[in-house]
Formats: C-alpha cells, sequence, structure tokens
C-alpha cells in the first residue's frame, strides 16, 4: 500500500528498487521514517519475513520530528475523529495562515495542522501556503483510506528519538534497519522547528559498522558518503524526482553490510 503523505526526500519512486533487497528479520526498524513509504509498501505478513516460525516479529518506526510522530500516533488510535475533523475545514490560504499563528492545544490539532500545512505547501514543506489552482480536496478525507493506514500500523511500535539511542535499543542479530537520513549537504530541505539540521553522517557511519543486525541505508550519490562506507555493498541506482513540474535523474546509493 502507499504512504498517505508526502514528505521531502520520500522514497515513493525508490521502494520498488528497495523492497526486493529487504532480508529475513524478525525485527523491522525504520530510523528516519519520515512519510514511511518502506513500511508501507513491504507485505504486513510477519511470516513473509520471519527468520523462524515460532519467532516474536515487530515493527518499529522512529522519527525525531515530533509533528511527525504525533500525526502517525493519531491516525494509528483514532482515524474516525481524525477525518471528522478534518472535513470541518476549508482549503484556504486564512485557514492555512490561523494554523501557522496558533499552536495546537490537543493531539487532534496537532495531527490536523500538521497535515493541513503539509498539504497546501510547496514540496509538502508546510512554510508557505500554495496549491494547484481549483484544489479543493484533501486525500485524507476519505476516511477509508485513513483507516486502513490506521491498520497497517496498528501493531508497529511509533518512536520519537535520536538514531544512536534507537540503534542501541532493537539491535540484535536478526535486526534489519531501514535508514534514510537526511542527504549530504541537503539536510537544510529536512529542517523543522524541533528537529535540527541533520550533521551526524561520520556518527551514524561508526555506529553502522558495529551493530549486530543488518542495515540498508539510501544516501546521496557523494564522494564523501562513499569514503565513509568503503568495505560495504554500494549499489547505484537511478532516482527520479519532480523538480519545476519537470522530472529529473539522479543516481543515488544503496549501502548494505549483507
Amino acid at each position: 500500500m502507499n504512504s498517505i503523505i508526502s514528505w521531502v526526500g520520500g522514497k515513493r519512486l525508490l521502494r520498488k528498487k528497495i523492497l526486493p533487497l529487504i532480508p529475513k528479520h524478525d525485527i523491522y526498524c525504520e530510523v528516519f521514517g519520515g512519510a514511511a513509504w518502506i513500511l508501507f509498501g513491504k507485505s504486513p505478513n510477519k511470516e513473509d519475513w520471519q527468520t523462524g516460525p515460532k519467532s516474536r516479529y515487530t515493527e518499529v518506526y522512529n522519527d525525531i520530528n515530533g509533528d511527525l510522530v504525533n500525526f502517525w500516533k493519531y491516525i494509528k488510535q483514532h482515524p474516525e475523529a481524525f477525518v471528522t475533523e478534518l472535513n470541518q475545514y476549508l482549503v484556504s490560504r486564512e485557514m492555512f495562515d490561523s494554523f501557522a499563528a496558533h499552536p495546537p492545544k490537543t493531539e487532534l490539532e496537532r495531527a490536523i495542522r500538521f497535515y493541513f500545512q503539509l498539504s497546501c505547501s510547496y514540496g509538502s514543506r508546510s512554510k508557505n501556503f500554495c496549491i494547484m489552482q481549483g484544489y479543493k480536496y484533501m486525500p485524507l478525507r476519505n476516511l477509508e483510506k485513513v483507516k486502513a493506514a490506521s491498520e497497517r500500523l496498528k501493531q508497529v511500535i511509533i518512536e520519537k528519538q535520536d538514531f544512536e539511542k534507537l540503534i542501541a535499543r532493537f539491535d540484535t542479530p536478526n535486526t534489519f534497519f531501514y535508514l534514510d537520513p537526511p542527504y549530504y549537504t541537503k539536510e537544510h530541505l529536512y529542517d523543522r522547528e524541533d528537529a535540527d539540521a541533520f550533521t551526524k553522517h561520520e556518527e551514524l557511519a561508526a555506529i553502522l559498522k558495529q551493530i549486530k543486525g543488518k542495515f540498508l541505508l539510501s544516501y546521496n550519490n557523494d564522494p564523501y558518503i562513499r569514503t565513509l562506507y568503503q568495505g560495504f555493498t554500494i549499489d547505484e541506482v537511478e532516482a527520479q524526482y519532480t523538480v519545476s513540474g519537470a522530472f529529473q535523474t539522479e543516481i543515488e546509493l544503496l549501502v548494505r553490510n549483507y
């Protein structure tokens, strides 16, 4: 299934190349979760992934962005309440500015504000109001779509932790980590009010060199990144992105220790 939101760096166009590379595992851990395109894309059937028929299976979603984590938790727990509340709002610049000017007081308000700003901004960056002419429909007004996402997240552990703590907590020989950190020299694109621009590329590499489990890491094609992960399997893949309405093809890296 698809993710229900767009997000900077989302892996919608790369997941067909990533999913076949996921090995058998008992713990699936998405460290920089974002829109969770890989989590939503992988089979929800634990039997497809378990290392043994009696092994316990766990899925973990993590992101350091509090708005994202609150959104997914609310979708998981209260899909009907989310859709009912969202349907009270019209798409307009006035509403966008009102959300920006008034901090949310509840988890529901925070989830609605996050999704509204995400849906009505350029490049899904929640900064400035920007919609296509004639835009009136928000996909998440559809209850069935939201309930499907809620059902998929039902058994998923949702966390908000630094990657160091998360990896240390869940690392076992049968853990698979998927990591999609902010790309090197592109960190500013991911910056949010509650998440500093990511700069710990060397720290991340040092930790991944020591883990017990397996990892797959998606990154931009940069000599610095290649140097950090020298000795690991590095696959080059083509990725297409839309820039100013036109498709642009770039080479990206999939780094793994298996």
